[in-house]
């Protein structure tokens, strides 16, 4: 039996970043955000600054989990190649238990990601082996841990389902920030909701999940339904608007440090990642846990890449505290 005190399973990538000032954000409405990252064609632009690293939502949070002390592996699915191979190296410097389907079928995932200035990105996608992590696939029976943390499973509510049935069947408690595929299932994710302790999306993902429009008016409308689907802890973030957070008993509005930006890539990851350490850490005080995810998520932004800024335990006072708001419910 392998015991752990956190097994995080998602997606599991290489990841190559690129930042250039002739990266330029172009209004442009054809675009759903809006805004278009534009370079011309034909030419060759300087790339000053390249970094390469290990991403994906599942290795991102399982090295945020071990870095603040936490007996960690990873769950996700790797091509039989070198990249998969060198992906699992880096995650045991970070004192990681890299627990890798190798699929021979397909390739290791592989992203490029374009850094504007002002540290927007655009992320080119290959999802490669992630598409086909299988819950058969997975030894179930040999694992024991206090917490999973779920994030994007391609989609596969088949393997949703088993993590929550051994969760339940192991005591363990579950938090889940799903990726888009999930999320655009909407309400077929709600008969699951009921067994997950800790709830984190953006505003635009709950939407979906809540089955209400998302328009800015109508955030306090789908926050109330996300709180009413969940059994534990709806944690909904906003981007630099802040987050606002619900256990059901009472009501949390937080908001986010003036701080400079290098690149978001892994701020949702790092955040949802603080804040479930950080609720660890103190036994269930929420308003530490927003601290915590607040202070790894603005570390991490402060750097290029999705790890270089995660947080160490006891490192984060030197970050500016955010105001919580808590009101009963």
């Amino acid at each position: 039996m392998h015991t752990y005190d956190v097994i995080t399973i998602g997606t599991v990538t290489r990841d190559v970043f690129l930042k250039s000032s002739d990266f330029k954000i172009v209004k442009n409405e054809d675009f759903r955000t809006g805004v278009a990252g534009c370079f011309m064609l034909g030419t060759k632009l300087e790339v000053p600054e390249v970094v390469v690293a290990s991403g994906g939502g599942g290795t991102n949070t399982a090295v945020s989990f071990a870095r603040q002390g936490f007996k960690t592996a990873c769950i996700g699915s790797v091509g039989n190649d070198e990249i998969g191979n060198e992906v699992a190296e880096e995650l045991k410097k970070e004192n990681v238990e890299p627990l890798f389907e190798k699929d021979p079928n397909h390739n290791t995932a592989y992203s490029t990601i374009l850094v504007a200035e002002n540290g927007e990105r655009t992320i080119l996608e290959y999802r490669g082996a992630n598409d086909y992590l299988n819950e058969k696939d997975i030894e179930w029976e040999s694992l024991k841990s206090d917490w999973v943390y779920i994030d994007s499973l391609a989609g596969n509510l088949n393997l949703l389902g088993r993590i929550l049935d051994w969760a339940g069947k192991n005591g363990s408690k579950t938090a889940f920030n799903p990726g888009k595929r999930l999320i655009k299932l909407g309400k077929e994710l709600w008969p699951f909701l009921d067994k997950i302790d800790i709830f984190i999306a953006n505003e635009d993902e709950s939407a979906y999940v809540s089955g209400i429009e998302y328009k800015r008016e109508r955030e306090p409308e789908i926050f109330s339904k996300m709180d009413e689907l969940v059994k534990g802890i709806v944690v909904m973030t906003k981007g630099p608007r802040g987050v606002e957070v619900s256990d059901g008993k009472n009501h949390y509005l937080a908001g986010v440090p003036d701080s400079p930006v290098v690149d978001r890539t892994g701020a949702g990851d790092s955040f949802g990642s603080g804040f479930v350490s950080g609720y660890i850490h103190s036994e269930g005080n929420i308003e530490y846990a927003i601290q915590l995810g607040t202070a790894n998520a603005t570390s991490v932004v402060g750097y290029f890449g999705s790890k270089k800024g995660l947080l160490k335990k006891n490192e984060w006072g030197g970050f500016p505290k955010v105001e919580v708001e808590n009101k009963n419910i």
